[in-house]
């Protein structure tokens, strides 16, 4: 209804009201006729000021309230405001760190590169200086001579080589980027689920044949090329498992180092750098000795575990003959997992060095927080006797075979919206 409207129908009954007063003065109250109009004219003047007054409260009472609400509006909005200047100047800080880091690991990671490939071209020169004399082609004797090895083909018979032709094939290999990851999953028991994957290294020759480390390594050793395989290796590896961070795969991967990389003063402080910018994979990266390499770490070897240690990386041991170990002084190092041959645990322990039963070696190791992983295991038999110990992780061709890594799935880029499952088996080439 119009303001005017209602003001008017208000002062209209205003006017019946006194009206009637001003006449029941007149009749019922013996007054003259112009007194009463008069009272009725003072009584209407003081009911239209009254209601003024009170109009005017009321609209300063709203008034009020409208500009309170205003001013609770403006500092909500002043509040939001800063709260969105505030997130951008988080989110701007955020991408500026997200962006060095990017580019300060893309730095590491060329510098570790560059470093792989002069170590590869050291190497070279020195086992090749060190190395036999290449042999003429055709000149190749059946037997093995010193100095000979075997170069694995896809036939059953293996052409034999000297040391030399298996340093240029080694060469050839890590130029043209022939060396391979192979992935081995550790599962579960009695589940049979995959937790954990090994990284393993294998060589192909110029045929694509598989070289595998047992032929190349007593011949890569001597000659100093072991630290540049391995690195690879290492490398590879941040790669796998930074792709299986992205999918929030409850998966860690085991991968090997060798004393070389340790005691290698000039790659060893660039691959602690290169780490330090993959820190978020320390729960999901594992590195792998062997007892020997640990039996016989010196002091440099020691500093350079603490420097992974420090970074928040644990350890596995592999390789193990003997069970006589420091299980707390291992557990201070960084170690966590420790992989037993099977055979040794459901077999005679007495050549281990061990002072408990087989029974109860899972409890002592468990007692000092490190776990046993049963490796090497081929048959059911054997996984039966293994679950009869409750030792909850095994590895061997039973639960699967090693099987090699896709070059084009370590580049490309992860899909969040892919199935997990389904891609990791394309990343190992099932």
């Amino acid at each position: 209804m119009p303001s005017w409207l209602n003001n008017g129908l208000i002062f209209a009954s205003y006017t019946l009201l006194i009206a009637a007063v001003s006449l029941a003065l007149h009749r019922a109250g013996g007054v003259e006729v112009q007194a009463a109009v008069l009272i009725g004219a003072v009584m209407l003047l003081f009911a239209g000021q009254v209601h003024a007054l009170v109009g005017r409260i009321q609209e300063r009472a709203t008034a009020e309230a409208e500009l309170r609400g205003m001013r609770t509006l403006t500092a909500a909005m002043t509040r939001d405001m800063e709260q969105m200047r505030s997130r951008m100047e988080e989110l701007e800080d955020a991408l500026d760190t997200q962006t060095a880091a990017r580019n300060e690991q893309i730095s590491s990671e060329v510098r570790l590169v560059e470093t792989l490939v002069k170590g590869l071209a050291e190497s070279v020169e020195a086992g090749v200086r060190g190395g036999n004399q290449t042999r003429r082609a055709g000149d190749r004797p059946d037997p093995l001579e010193p100095g000979q090895t075997r170069l694995p083909l896809d036939s059953d018979a293996a052409e034999p080589v000297t040391e030399g032709e298996m340093i240029e094939t080694i060469r050839n290999s890590l130029e043209e980027n022939r060396v391979d990851l192979y992935l081995q999953p550790i599962v579960t028991l009695p589940q049979r689920r995959t937790r954990f994957y090994e990284g393993l290294s294998r060589l192909r020759g110029p045929e694509g044949e598989i070289i595998m480390p047992g032929d190349y390594m007593r011949v890569a050793e001597p000659a100093g090329m072991m630290p540049v395989v391995d690195n690879l290796l290492l490398f590879r590896c941040v790669q796998v498992v930074r792709r299986l961070v992205a999918r929030n795969r409850d998966i860690g991967v085991f991968c090997n180092i060798s004393v070389h990389s340790l005691l290698d003063s000039e790659f060893f402080p660039q691959f602690v750098e290169f780490m330090e910018h993959n820190a978020d994979l320390t729960g999901a990266m594992f590195f792998e000795f062997s007892q020997s390499a640990i039996d016989g770490l010196g002091p440099i070897e020691r500093a350079s575990l603490d420097a992974l240690h420090a970074l928040g990386f644990r350890f596995s041991m592999d390789h193990v003959r003997r069970l006589d170990m420091n299980l707390s002084e291992l557990y201070d190092m960084g170690f966590r997992y420790v992989k037993v041959p099977a055979n040794l645990l459901v077999g005679d322990m007495r050549g281990t060095g061990s002072l408990v039963r087989a029974e109860d070696l899972k409890a002592l190791f468990e007692r000092n927080g490190i776990d046993i992983v049963a490796e090497r295991i081929e048959d059911e038999r054997t996984a039966v006797a293994v679950l009869d110990m409750d030792i909850e992780f095994g590895q061997g061709f039973l639960f699967g075979e090693p099987r090699a890594v896709r070059e084009d799935a370590l580049s490309a880029p992860a899909d969040p919206l892919a199935d997990p499952v389904r891609e990791l088996r394309e990343v190992r080439g099932q």
